[in-house]
């Protein structure tokens, strides 16, 4: 149960700070014309690994491999997130969270795959 509600509170600040590395500096900064996908991908990454890795610190499971793993899994993940926006019709606000949803896709992808490759 801890351990569960440990993971539901690290998703969520993952999520929390993802979005908001990823907006206030590149609105705050007045990034545009098509830079600011790549600026927001970035700070979402930065966000969701960041939360992350100081999840496993805090729970003791810090591995330094498992941690560059999951970094390029994050970033693969918000930048398909970026590749999705510019491959369709723009829908309004929600498509800007696509990087922050493909990071969080991309960190626990590569954590799961990851740890399956070592167990073996």
């Amino acid at each position: 149960m801890v351990n569960t509600l440990w993971r539901v509170v690290i998703i969520f600040l993952q999520l929390f700070i993802g979005l908001l590395l990823g907006w206030i500096p590149a609105y705050a900064l007045g990034i545009g014309n098509g830079w600011e996908l790549v600026a927001i991908a970035i700070g979402n990454t930065l966000g969701i690994w960041g939360i992350g890795v100081l999840g496993a610190l805090l729970r003791h499971r810090f591995e330094t491999h498992q941690a560059i793993i999951s970094l390029i899994g994050t970033l693969v993940g918000g930048l398909v997130g970026v590749l999705i926006i510019l491959m369709t019709p723009a829908i309004g606000f929600a498509q800007l969270l696509y990087p922050l949803v493909g990071g969080i896709v991309g960190y626990y992808a590569s954590v799961l795959l990851s740890r399956g490759a070592t167990s073996n």
